[in-house]
């Protein structure tokens, strides 16, 4: 799988451009602006289609050019859990109102929990519910990549003081994310990447004595 990052916006948010080379289908994970980068980085990606459009959670850092993404590429399905599909057409959940910004509302095509699987070409696109930054927030796996969003970052994990966050659920997903079998490179919504394995021995929010 071809992955390529633009990073867009007055937070320097993580965009993820995927493409599966054995169908040629397309992914955005996070628009979080519509800024010309994000496009030419879809144009320049050698995609046949743009098929999905995967949402971490619903803050507007996220999801804020995910209009404009939707009208140019109409037929892409917007991906995100059902708890922060809110976000979507509440600038208040989404935090934007916060920043005085404004969006239309716009509805998701596939709501995920970890019970589902998505079937992007040949790879199966694994969800786990990571709540605590927001209620809805997941972690997408493809293959042995794993994209974040705001849940785990590199030696850290993601603010649980915004609304309607919980530093509990927070507590709760990453020690979830720690024990997965196996080792992820770790694509998160901000910053550098890093390695499951790495953030398990070097993430004071993950780390365990087992571990070390």
């Amino acid at each position: 799988m071809k992955i390529s990052k633009v990073v867009i916006g007055p937070i320097d948010t993580n965009s993820y451009i995927l493409v599966e080379e054995n169908s040629g289908l397309g992914a955005v994970i996070d628009p979080a602006f519509p800024a010309p980068s994000l496009f030419k980085a879809i144009e320049d990606s050698g995609m046949k289609r743009l098929a999905y459009i995967f949402l971490t959670h619903g803050h507007y850092d996220h999801i804020f050019g995910l209009g404009k993404l939707k009208e140019k590429y109409p037929d892409a399905k917007i991906v995100i859990s059902e708890d922060d599909e809110i976000c979507l057409r509440s600038t208040a959940c989404s935090l934007a109102a916060d920043m005085g910004l404004d969006f239309p509302p716009i509805s998701a095509d596939i709501l995920v929990d970890s019970t589902m699987t998505i079937q992007f070409g040949t790879i199966e696109v694994k969800i786990i519910n990571t709540p605590g930054h927001t209620p809805g927030s997941v972690c997408y796996i493809f293959d042995n990549y794993m994209f974040s969003g705001d849940t785990l970052f590199y030696k850290t994990c993601g603010r649980t003081d915004l609304f309607r966050g919980n530093y509990e659920d927070m507590k709760a997903s990453i020690e979830k994310l720690g024990n997965l079998p196996g080792d992820y490179i770790v694509y998160p919504g901000h910053g550098q990447s890093t390695t499951l394995d790495a953030e398990r021995h070097g993430n004071r929010f993950m780390r365990k004595k087992q571990w070390l």
